[in-house]
């Protein structure tokens, strides 16, 4: 039983996807991966702050024209038009920034990365180092295979915390 040997290609499948191999494949996608999500973030931003710069400037514009105007009604009209082109700007520029609060949530999950594979690495070697039956090792292997599959889980939402006064004692 402790004699039995993979057979050929098993141990070459095996070298193929060693430590250094996984290492640098794992790299190299979230090298990829943080590019696009860094890029994301700055294109995003950077057209949020266009978006609520024009909407400052037709704001100003349109008041201008209202303060300026000749007629009420131009006046009203011009105020009207600067108050729908900030919240048009307002609404564009909110989008944008979800946009990039997205980027930077994708940003963390790069940094979480490394992490994750450390674990899995670190319970395969635990796996291979340990003494174990056949059909532990197996149970193992199917857990942690499913657990790989099924990705990190989000964290728990923060709790909300209540104060309450303590009886006697004066608010501060």
């Amino acid at each position: 039983m402790g004699d039995e040997h993979p057979p050929p290609a098993e141990i070459g499948r095996r070298a193929a996807l060693g430590l250094p191999e996984l290492w640098e494949a794992t790299h190299a996608r979230l090298d990829l991966y943080h590019q696009i999500a860094t890029g994301q973030a700055k294109t995003s931003f950077r057209n949020a702050q266009i978006a609520m710069g024009a909407g400052f400037l037709l704001l100003i514009l349109f008041a201008g024209i209202a303060l300026w105007a000749s007629t009420t009604a131009v006046a009203i009209v011009a105020g009207g038009l600067g108050a729908v082109s900030a919240a048009l700007a307002g609404y564009v520029a909110k989008t944008f920034i979800r946009s990039q609060e997205a980027a930077a949530t994708h940003l963390r999950s790069y940094f979480d990365q490394p992490l994750e594979l450390s674990r899995y690495l670190a319970a395969e070697r635990l796996v291979a180092d340990g003494d174990l039956s056949q059909e532990q090792r197996g149970e193992i292997l199917t857990a942690l295979v499913q657990a790989m599959v099924a990705g990190p889980q989000p964290p728990p939402a923060p709790q909300s915390v209540v104060v309450a006064s303590v009886p006697g004692q004066q608010g501060v």
